[in-house]
C-alpha cells in the first residue's frame, strides 16, 4: 500500500487524519484498505533509522542484474535467428569442403612451379 506524507507544513496526527489541513493547503485522497495496517518493526539500536532511497540496490544486485540482462537479451537474440534445416548445413558443408579442395590444389600447384623456378635460379 503506498504510504501518503502529509504535505508541508501539516503535522501528522495519530487521531486518523479527522483534522482539517491549514487553509490553503490540499491534502492527498486516502485509499481504502482491506486490511488493518501492518505496524512497522522499531530498529533494534534505539536510534533513528535513515528511510531507504527508491530504487537502491547494492552493486552485487546490480551485477546480478547486469547479468541476468545479457543473458535474457541473448536468449532474445538466438529466437531471432534463423537456423539453417540439415539438409542445408549439409550442402553448405559440401561447398564449403569443396573449395577447401580446390583452393589447395591451386597451392600446391603454384608451388611446385615456383620451387622448380627457384631451384633453375639457385
Amino acid at each position: 500500500m503506498a504510504r501518503i506524507r502529509p504535505a508541508r507544513g501539516q503535522e501528522r496526527s495519530d487521531d486518523g487524519g479527522n483534522t482539517p489541513p491549514p487553509s490553503g493547503s490540499r491534502t492527498p485522497a486516502k485509499r481504502r484498505s482491506t486490511s488493518p495496517p501492518s505496524p512497522r518493526p522499531t530498529p533494534q539500536g534505539g536510534g533513528r533509522r535513515k528511510p531507504d532511497k527508491a530504487g537502491s540496490v547494492t552493486k552485487a544486485v546490480v551485477q546480478q542484474r547486469r547479468g541476468s540482462r545479457f543473458i535474457t537479451e541473448v536468449i532474445a537474440e538466438l529466437r531471432k535467428v534463423s537456423w539453417p534445416t540439415r539438409t542445408q548445413l549439409a550442402q553448405s558443408t559440401a561447398v564449403v569442403l569443396a573449395v577447401v579442395a580446390i583452393v589447395a590444389v591451386y597451392l600446391a600447384a603454384l608451388d611446385a612451379v615456383f620451387s622448380r623456378v627457384v631451384d633453375a635460379i639457385f
